[in-house]
């Protein structure tokens, strides 16, 4: 009997077929730098991932050829996802050795459903092939799986996120970065990403405390469909429209602040020690990156980068060290002055503070100072 499909799978096909040709296409790119290749590996494991619902959806999986067909490759998809990000906002890319253990949990549970296809092909009979399944426990494992692909999820959108959000911080040294292409892309990486990740934690809750177990089959075609329009829509977005562009304005921008970086950080570093030195701003118990950054007459975020690039430390850990320094030789002077009268005067707002900073970079409390003094 010849096997029909409901719009729903009519849908899923279709975007399974849009999703084939734009992988094709970010794949086969002349212009293809190397985050082109991964977007387009991304979709194309999406839609091999996808067949698993229209094989459930159709009753495709009860035909004996297609039962444990091996297309399980979700686990795959949230690394995928997150090297894309870092092959758009790290500096010379490059995928090596390196990056492969992400790919562990997914490859090996593509191998085990190689495997058991393989060995169920034998079989004459559902039963058997049931029975067979049992023995090399199908069932717990594909419920593994369900919970791996949850914990992943929410790893890699955090780990993806935060390398986002570095890089847009990283982008407002440059007084028009929201028209730069690729602040735009990562904006709606973002937006999607955080979307689709309430879409899911929202219809696993609901499954978990079984809320609404009438619709169950809806809320998850909705979720898959969803998840289809996105992907595809991205990728089809990172071929056509924005990729090169957004390649393109991810190296001039990077060789843009390279030559920022020469040039104005070497100047906002001399009127940094100039503050420090001089005036010895770090007194003023108030001073914010923000506002010592308007005084010198530069961006927060130019001089957030020289005093991570110059000093390897935060704007916060560097004027602490200044202050101690400062309260250091108050010390030495054999004040009258209480600690914690020193410590204000310092720049400090608080003992608890002062105490803090100055054990973090004298490795000792004010007081075991004092007693190495005498």
């Amino acid at each position: 009997m010849p096997t029909t499909f409901t719009l729903f799978e009519i849908l899923i096909i279709i975007g399974l077929t849009q999703g084939l040709i734009t992988s094709v296409l970010l794949l086969t790119a002349k212009e293809n730098p190397q985050s082109k290749k991964i977007l387009g590996m991304t979709v194309l494991i999406f839609c091999i991932a996808n067949c698993r619902v229209l094989l459930h959806s159709s009753g495709l999986w009860n035909n004996e050829n297609f039962r444990y067909f091996p297309v399980g490759m979700e686990l795959l998809l949230p690394p995928m996802v997150y090297l894309y990000v870092l092959s758009l906002t790290k500096t010379n890319f490059v995928f090596n050795k390196k990056y492969m253990w992400h790919f562990i949990p997914g490859l090996l549970y593509a191998c085990y459903d190689i495997v058991l296809y393989i060995l169920t092909l034998g079989k004459q009979t559902m039963q058997a092939k049931g029975l067979l399944s049992q023995q090399l426990y199908f069932n717990q494992l594909n419920l593994i799986e369900d919970y791996l692909i949850i914990i992943l999820t929410l790893i890699y959108v955090v780990l993806g996120y935060k390398r986002i959000s570095a890089y847009l911080t990283w982008l407002k040294q440059f007084k028009q970065y929201k028209t730069f292409p690729i602040y735009g892309w990562l904006k709606s990486l973002i937006y999607w990403s955080m979307v689709l990740g309430s879409l899911l934690m929202i219809n696993q809750l609901m499954d978990a405390f079984s809320m609404a177990m009438d619709i169950k089959n809806y809320r998850w075609r909705f979720f898959n469909l969803f998840l289809a329009f996105v992907t595809y829509y991205l990728g089809f977005m990172g071929y056509k429209k924005d990729g090169l562009k957004v390649h393109v304005s991810k190296t001039k921008l990077e060789s843009l602040a390279k030559k920022l970086n020469k040039s104005q950080g070497q100047d906002t570093e001399k009127l940094l020690l100039e503050k420090l030195d001089k005036e010895s701003v770090y007194l003023d118990a108030t001073i914010t990156l923000k506002s010592l950054a308007t005084d010198i007459g530069v961006t927060a975020e130019s001089l957030s980068l020289v005093v991570n690039q110059k000093f390897e430390m935060g704007f916060r850990d560097l004027i602490n060290t200044y202050r101690v320094k400062h309260i250091k030789k108050l010390l030495s002077t054999n004040s009258n002055h209480s600690i914690l009268d020193m410590a204000l005067d310092s720049g400090f707002n608080s003992q608890a503070s002062f105490y803090r900073a100055f054990k973090k970079f004298e490795g000792m409390s004010p007081k075991a100072y004092l007693a190495l003094l005498s």
